[in-house]
């Protein structure tokens, strides 16, 4: 199904919903992870189109994701979107990731990781017991780990970015004698 098949499909959906299509019985929120299951795209992710990407993380999985933070943490990831796994420069970055402005996730064994575990128990655990095992079976991914979102070190600063920062020293301060 191409990208505008399927954005057809998802728009017919919506309308029908919207405008008086059937009403469920009960209010009880339904579940993405009940209603599309933990598992991976119907192609392998490295062969999908930008398009069907876009489309596969838009409907699938930022819904489960939702879901899973917000269990988590309601109060916190309340108004979780593509930014809290993409970050800010997500649409300059055209969508890589690891997104380099998300938390640095030093390597397991190190002593930042240590301090990380130390420092952040909980949200930790929460990570790498739901969230990285989800993600991976939503992608199709055997073996995705925490880097596949997070940074394992600072971005290294390119040519331009060094420049900038150390501007030329024109003139010198006279120092007096």
């Amino acid at each position: 199904m191409t990208g505008i098949m399927k954005s057809a499909a998802l728009a017919a959906l919506v309308l029908a919903t919207a405008c008086g299509g059937p009403k469920p019985e009960s209010t009880k929120k339904v579940s993405a992870i009940e209603v599309m299951g933990l598992t991976p795209p119907d192609s392998p992710w490295e062969q999908m189109s930008v398009e069907d990407k876009e489309f596969y993380m838009i409907g699938k999985v930022n819904p489960i994701m939702k879901e899973l933070f917000v269990a988590h943490d309601a109060e916190e990831f309340a108004d979780f979107d593509c930014v809290d796994c993409h970050g800010e420069e997500m649409q300059e970055i055209n969508f890589k990731m690891p997104a380099p402005s998300m938390y640095i996730v030093p390597p397991e064994g190190t002593p930042g990781h240590r301090g990380m575990l130390a420092t952040f128990p909980e949200t930790v655990k929460f990570m790498q017991e739901t969230v990285t095992p989800a993600m991976g079976k939503l992608l199709g991914v055997e073996g995705f780990t925490c880097a596949g979102c997070h940074p394992t070190e600072a971005p290294k600063k390119t040519a331009a970015q060094k420049k900038k920062a150390t501007p030329p020293n024109k003139t010198r301060p006279k120092t007096k004698r």
